[in-house]
């Protein structure tokens, strides 16, 4: 089945969440080059950092929102909900392999930025949402 045709069988609802979802996820990347533009200006190590910290957020969570919002025709409740699980198990899995391979393998590295980046990403999320649909868009 291809994907327009899945995505005309899919719920209205569900297909303006998952537009609004990758719509936060595309807010935050520009939030995340700007600020490795902006701490260029400090260091390359820095910029490097914070584009690092903001890649470390955001490809498990695309994953995570990718594979939990696909649309499976006549799939249960039960059967969403154990997606959901199995992709947030996933996620963090993902984040663990990230975060390790970013520390063993990237010298230098600002910790500082990496991490404050990591949480702006968080917090940006939390806001975006808000901001496109007056309440949390759990994810």
């Amino acid at each position: 089945m291809t994907t327009d045709k899945a995505n005309r069988k899919q719920g209205v609802h569900s297909r303006k969440t998952r537009e609004k979802i990758f719509r936060v996820f595309l807010v935050q990347a520009v939030l995340c080059v700007i600020l490795s533009a902006i701490l260029l200006l400090d260091s390359l190590v820095s910029a490097w950092s914070a584009l690092l910290g903001g890649g470390l957020y955001l490809i498990p969570n695309i994953y995570f929102a990718h594979r939990a919002l696909r649309f499976r025709d006549k799939q249960s409740a039960g059967r969403a909900l154990a997606e959901m699980y199995v992709s947030q198990i996933w996620k963090m899995g993902i984040s663990i392999l990230g975060f390790s391979a970013v520390f063993i393998l990237i010298q230098p590295l600002n910790p500082f930025s990496l991490f404050g980046t990591f949480i702006l990403m968080q917090i940006s999320a939390w806001f975006a949402q808000m901001k496109l649909n007056n309440r949390f868009l759990k994810l």
